[in-house]
């Protein structure tokens, strides 16, 4: 009797473990790093941001948009931006790119070794959120 008391307890811890495990949250594959945030009063309510933005290896930056303008300069690696419409672009060191306000698109890194890192500029609406998620396609 005491020997199946104990097994179910262990069961039920274990599955009390498994359960946690699944709900905890995966790691981001995108770091967003703020490096600079300022009023543009002279610009209207504006506010600009410098961003450094790495996204893991095999990682993707999800469906988005900006309520702004984004201007991205890529540091290192390589990545697809995936803008809906429009034919894959391949993003590398140096190959500066710019993004209108709410274009849906998506950063994907390709490799399974080498993070893609990029230093972004957004020109934003102040109160508005830097990204804004979009619906899957």
């Amino acid at each position: 009797m005491r020997k199946r008391l104990i097994l179910g307890l262990l069961s039920a811890l274990l599955l009390g473990v498994v359960a946690i495990q699944a709900q905890a949250p995966a790691p981001s594959a995108i770091k967003r790093n703020v490096m600079v945030k300022a009023d543009m009063a002279d610009m209207g309510p504006m506010e600009g941001y410098v961003v450094e933005v790495e996204i893991a290896p095999g990682g993707q930056s999800g469906r988005h948009y900006h309520p702004g303008h984004e201007y991205g300069y890529p540091l290192s690696g390589e990545a697809t931006l995936e803008i809906d419409g429009k034919p894959p672009i391949i993003l590398k060191a140096g190959a500066a790119n710019h993004i209108e306000p709410g274009v849906i698109h998506n950063a994907r890194n390709n490799s399974t070794t080498v993070p893609f890192k990029t230093l972004v500029v957004y020109i934003i609406e102040k109160g508005k959120p830097v990204a804004i998620p979009a619906p899957a396609n």
